[in-house]
């Protein structure tokens, strides 16, 4: 078990990259493997695959037996919900969805990313977080910089959901405290979407910035910076400034 100050569980978002053979994963840790591996280095994961299509009954019986009682697992709901139907007559998408994801037994948090078509709608929004179930965390990521506003906010808060922070090249990096826990991803900055490699500097001024907020509360942070296994290299390193700060 990965020994930590703070209630934070700090991650990549998704674990089969073969680009990380070498850089990440030992030359002989290869396909089911290698989450056996990960979960060695960290104890929180957030699964991508999930929201371009419903896992399969083998890989959520993989999930349940590979990863321990103290892992959390988070998913990314699936984009026919968010991309497809935008919000709007999702249920038979969500239940599907719910369906599969909620078998999941480390399941912690659903992510949801909407589009960056889909522009603030706080009514839209209010009535998709009413059908959520309340067994798992939900976060929402926003794609279009108009949801940057008090009233989603607030909606967010009654629902106890989290407003993702970001790290993104077109997109602020502020965030709303709105339930217990705190969400970031981190997908590159510049041009170099999920391509960029964090100093640790960089990464030093959002733990600076994350301190005031952390008190009472957990924080799941994720790197989708994936390419030439930067994900998990930044990962390590801001999990350590948040141990020693």
């Amino acid at each position: 078990m990965i020994e930590k100050k703070h209630s934070a569980f700090i991650g990549t978002s998704g674990w089969t990259y073969d680009d990380w053979q070498g850089a990440f994963y030992p030359d002989d840790v290869k396909g089911a493997e290698r989450l056996s591996f990960y979960a060695t280095k960290f104890d929180t994961v957030e699964v991508n695959a999930t929201f371009y299509r419903n896992p399969a009954p083998s890989a959520i019986k993989a999930w349940n037996t590979r990863l321990g009682p103290e892992f959390h697992l988070v998913v990314k709901g699936s984009r026919a919900v968010t991309h497809l139907k935008k919000l709007a007559d999702f249920e038979e998408a969500l239940g599907r969805c719910l369906d599969r994801v909620l078998q999941l037994k480390r399941l912690r948090v659903i992510l949801w990313q909407l589009p960056p078509s889909l522009h603030k709608d706080v009514e839209r929004l209010d009535a998709f977080l009413h059908v959520l179930p309340v067994s798992v965390r939900h976060a929402v990521e926003f794609r279009h910089e108009s949801w940057w506003d008090d009233k989603v906010a607030n909606v967010l808060t009654r629902h106890k959901a989290a407003f993702v922070a970001i790290s993104h090249p077109t997109l602020p990096d502020t965030w709303f405290t709105t339930t217990d826990f705190l969400y970031v991803r981190f997908h590159g900055i510049e041009r170099h979407l999920y391509r960029y490699d964090y100093t640790r500097d960089e990464l030093s001024g959002w733990v600076e910035r994350l301190k005031p907020d952390l008190e009472g509360r957990t924080l799941y942070a994720f790197f989708n910076n994936d390419y030439h296994a930067n994900a998990p290299r930044n990962a390590l390193v801001f999990r350590d400034l948040l141990a020693s700060g």
